[in-house]
């Protein structure tokens, strides 16, 4: 079950360039961040009801959940859309995600205070060395640091997040937690939707012409429903289940799909990119090979 559910977040995940882009014909990247979130939870939220789970929260858990909310979902999921505006390649910034694994390892050592196994430090410095290329394939683009700095930020939120969920919540239920922190990303990024000056101030409005609107419409659906919600409840639960450097991997395959679909839009793939791509996936075989641990359910709530 965890090597399906890793395959099945990276087609999901690998996509999901392609649909921000999509849905960026008629949408902003707020609005794009903020009805992914929410189209995510409200999908989580009926399996919830179905299965009726659901989960309390401690004030100091809430406090931990607005940090995960943060650096998971409400900042990638509106820098992404952003860069990928800025750029015109959704492929190229879908590449910089193959950096999770890198920021994990430093992200777990500090956290968590495990160090990694030699046989994961050959992959993931490994998989360091494919991600420079990606840079460096970037700065020949004409693509500004600013913009590259930005693109690469991503995965260092993504890596702290994981790992800080790993660290202060893997004991709750994974589905409702899930919900909780889309809903609480969301909320996160209503100041930037909804009061016109900082939304302007910071380039995260509408297109001045919007195009295509049930096209995008569509686009971002998908988005919240497939990329978001059923993705993130499997990389919720292979988070708790087997480690945030595990589940962290995905972003060695998810590149991958990201450019074949960057192809379908005429992107330009260089030698280097494809050089990447073997090394990445080979890291990810080196880190993954039957490394998968005995499946153990989350613990279950506490007594009322």
């Amino acid at each position: 079950m965890p090597y399906l559910a890793f395959l099945f977040i990276c087609l999901c995940w690998g996509t999901s360039f392609i649909l921000m882009d999509r849905a960026s014909l008629a949408f902003g990247p707020a609005e794009i961040g903020m009805w992914r979130m929410t189209s995510g939870a409200v999908t989580l939220a009926v399996y919830c009801l179905l299965k009726r789970q659901w989960t309390r929260l401690t004030p100091t858990e809430w406090r931990q959940l607005a940090v995960i909310a943060f650096f998971c979902n409400a900042y990638p999921y509106v820098v992404q859309p952003f860069a990928m505006q800025a750029t015109g390649e959704h492929g190229f910034i879908g590449m910089m995600v193959t950096l999770v694994p890198i920021a994990t390892i430093a992200a777990v050592a500090i956290m968590l205070k495990q160090w990694p196994t030699p046989r994961q430090w050959i992959g993931v410095l490994g998989g360091l060395g494919c991600a420079a290329l990606i840079v460096f394939d970037g700065t020949e683009r004409g693509i500004a640091p600013w913009l590259l700095a930005l693109a690469l930020s991503s995965p260092v939120s993504y890596a702290i997040g994981n790992t800080y969920l790993k660290w202060k919540l893997a004991h709750l239920p994974t589905a409702p937690l899930t919900v909780l922190f889309l809903l609480m990303g969301a909320a996160l990024v209503v100041p930037f939707e909804f009061i016109p000056a900082l939304r302007e101030g910071m380039h995260l409005g509408p297109p001045e012409t919007p195009e295509h609107f049930w096209y995008a419409l569509g686009s971002l659906l998908l988005l919240g429903v497939g990329s978001t919600g059923v993705a993130i409840l499997l990389f919720v639960w292979l988070v708790q289940t087997q480690g945030p450097l595990f589940a962290g991997m995905v972003t060695y395959v998810v590149p991958m799909i990201a450019l074949l679909w960057g192809q379908v839009d005429g992107e330009r793939l260089t030698g280097r990119q494809l050089a990447a791509i073997a090394g990445a996936l080979a890291m990810v075989a080196i880190v993954q090979w039957r490394s998968a641990k005995p499946v153990v359910a989350a613990t279950a709530e506490p007594p009322a």
